[in-house]
């Protein structure tokens, strides 16, 4: 056997190709992955187990480290319903040492990779049976031993973890595991034994051990009397490391404990600390108090006998594991986990952790501390941590370079590693900021609608409604980027090096803001003009005659180039919006509730025009220059418009006022394009 010998560098795998396994098919996946804490996620049903899986198998060749094996379904069934007869798992490695000459790429000497080929056979009975190959670096032949998988861990956590059985005592136990790793010299063990024996000894002292043995050879003698003269001597099992380690078990010590004001040593418990000490680690009610035990233990070191005795006796309270919750369970689980494999690192050339879903029964801000604590784990050398994951909290808080997308697209399961896809390191850093915990849920969708602000994201989705497709149906997302800054979404779903494959359905919805150079005289639009302005139809003809901004032709080129939809409304969304006179009264009802004075005036003004262009115009007008209400406006539109899809009726009454509502409301073409663009069906 090869003994290899750990070095300096951080090894860690950079990509896993895989083929022809199970919801793979013959091109396969390529997913990059960075040192740390890296993240698969997709909607359900993508593939993300089946990568964990792969790499369990491709790093269970040692066949007394095989938790999983390759089965004949695992191999690829195509759409045709034939199944493939041969598969490949290919791993790679960066700053990989030397040593490893069995998996050394001697083209690139901080690299390394190996490469597995499953196939089948038939035997002369007709049975079906499955082989493999295995071989080191890029070209195929070179073997590889036993001994790279030796100097390789791998723990694997799945998804539906049980830590109430998974902690219970037995030798295969994690705290036994942990227990056996830690206790690492011979010397170490043979001290526990010792104790046990000491302690055995000193119980087989014991008058009631001592009573049994009599009463046993008493009856004995008498049964016997003089024809065998047997006897017994009392002892307890020999003590074995193995047993004691099996014996472990853990309770759950709780924080706080409650003491009853009528207890003998409470007063005095209470006077030897300050009131602010007090005050600070305990919560009383009327008949008693909360005190938090390691605080009081660890705030003073003398303290009165009695004092000491009685917060030793509280300290002994505990609770079962399956009284606890299912989340801190699961934590205490992953803890110990962990433990035992922090212990063994320096025995391993490389350590690499496999969790699905982390986040089960977690909430939220759990989350964010178990991501915490996998990423301060990772940064030591050869330490990788792989998680696959349907929460948008830990997305949020991982880079976007560690994020793994799975998605499909015309049939067939693609993978996107974010570190490959199109964005420079200014979109990588806007992203990061921008990624939260709501906004990283467009990670998990079918299609998503990138919208400008908050009166298109409050108003989007009743108008998918109001065409019949609701976007929650369709796992459609609406993503307010709050601005225009639209260019590190679009980089970000294509690849850098294939531009035409694009990832998840997407469509930017964005104002052409013509009229906006002021440069060009006779089409710019000044600030100052208010709605009630007499110059309405040279207003009117500019942004008839005029062509989107240079701002909009520059992120529809963008777009095209990514394969990113974009659809623009003339001038801005509001303008869109009152285009279409039977949508007048229902913004002027909004705006109204909104601004009772203004909103009346703006009424009056409206009476006095004469085309639908000039209202619209005024329209634009109006809310332009009271942009700080726009976001109350959609509110009391949508709400209006939801009332309608509720109660599936609008009134109509004989009324010739600018205000009253006679016909249904008109979603524009522009905004049906694009919820069309992310809700067609494959």
């Amino acid at each position: 056997m090869v003994q290899y010998v750990k070095g300096g560098e951080a090894m860690y795998i950079s990509k896993i190709t895989i083929r022809n396994f199970r919801i793979f098919d013959e091109i396969g996946i390529t997913a990059f992955f960075k040192k740390g804490v890296n993240a698969i996620i997709s909607e359900n049903n993508c593939g993300k187990t089946a990568i964990i899986d792969a790499m369990r198998i491709a790093f269970s060749t040692v066949p007394y480290k095989k938790d999983i094996y390759f089965n004949l379904s695992d191999f690829h069934v195509r759409n045709d319903g034939v199944r493939c007869d041969e598969a490949f798992i290919s791993v790679y490695f960066d700053e990989i040492s030397p040593d490893f000459f069995e998996i050394w790429d001697p083209e690139n000497p901080s690299k390394g990779e190996f490469h597995i080929r499953y196939y089948t056979i038939k035997t002369p009975e007709g049975k079906e049976k499955i082989r493999y190959n295995i071989w080191g670096g890029p070209v195929e032949g070179n073997p590889v031993s036993a001994d790279i998988f030796e100097a390789i861990q791998l723990v694997f956590l799945g998804a539906l973890r049980d830590a109430e059985t998974e902690m219970r005592p037995s030798r295969s136990s994690k705290l036994a595991s942990l227990f056996s790793t830690a206790t690492n010299t011979d010397e170490a063990k043979e001290e526990i034994i010792n104790v046990l024996r000491m302690a055995n000894s000193e119980i087989l002292k014991k008058d009631s051990l001592i009573r049994v043995g009599h009463i046993v050879n008493d009856n004995l003698s008498t049964i016997e009397q003089d024809v065998l003269k047997q006897s017994i001597e009392l002892g307890l099992v020999e003590p074995r490391f193995e047993a004691i380690a099996g014996a472990l078990r853990a309770w759950i010590k709780p924080r706080w404990v409650y003491l009853r004001k009528d207890h003998s040593e409470f007063q005095l418990l209470k006077d030897s600390y300050s009131e602010e000490e007090w005050a600070k680690n305990t919560s009383e009610d009327e008949t008693g108090v909360y005190l938090d035990i390691l605080a009081l233990r660890q705030l003073k070191k003398n303290l009165p006998a009695a004092v000491v005795m009685l917060l030793d006796t509280l300290s002994l309270n505990s609770f079962e594991l399956f009284q606890n919750g299912l989340g801190y369970n699961n934590i205490l689980f992953m803890s110990t986990v962990l433990g035992d494999m922090k212990t063994s690192a320096d025995t391993a050339l490389f350590n690499l952790l496999l969790v699905e879903e982390p986040e089960a029964h977690l909430h939220p801000q759990l989350q964010e501390l178990v991501h915490g604590f996998f990423d301060k784990n990772s940064n030591r050398e050869s330490f990788q941590v792989i998680y696959t994951s349907h929460s948008p909290t830990l997305v949020s808080r991982i880079g976007i370079d560690k994020l793994v997308l799975l998605y499909e697209q015309k049939h067939r399961v693609n993978c996107l590693s974010l570190s490959q896809s199109n964005i420079d390191e200014d979109d990588r850093d806007n992203l990061e900021r921008y990624l939260d915990v709501t906004k990283s849920q467009m990670l998990f969708a079918k299609g998503i609608l990138f919208v400008e602000g908050i009166s298109e994201a409050l108003l989007l989705p009743i108008f998918a409604e109001y065409l019949n497709r609701t976007l929650d149906k369709y796992a459609v997302e609406v993503i307010n980027v709050d601005g225009v800054s639209f260019k590190p979404f679009a980089n970000l779903l294509c690849y850098a090096n294939d531009t035409q494959q694009v990832t998840i359905k997407a469509t930017i919805i964005t104002d052409d803001d013509r009229c906006t150079n002021k440069e060009d005289k006779e089409t710019y639009i000044v600030k100052d003009i208010d709605y009630d302005t007499d110059d309405i139809d040279s207003i009117v003809l500019k942004l008839k005659a005029t062509t989107p901004s240079e701002r909009f032709q520059s992120i529809d080129a963008l777009c095209q180039k990514a394969h990113v939809n974009i659809l623009g409304a003339r001038k801005t969304f509001e303008y869109e919006l009152a285009a279409y006179p039977e949508n007048i009264p229902y913004l002027l009802e909004a705006i109204i509730q909104a601004q009772p004075v203004a909103g009346k005036r703006l009424a009056s003004v409206l009476t006095k025009l004469h085309t639908d262009e000039e209202k619209a115009a005024c329209l634009w007008l109006y809310i332009r220059d009271r942009s700080k209400y726009k976001g109350e406006i959609a509110q009391n539109l949508a709400r209006r418009l939801k009332r309608e899809l509720t109660t599936m009726l609008w009134p109509r009454p004989e009324s010739s006022d600018i205000c009253a509502i006679t016909k249904p409301f008109i979603v524009p073409d522009y905004i049906k394009k694009a919820v069309y663009s992310v809700t067609e069906e494959a």
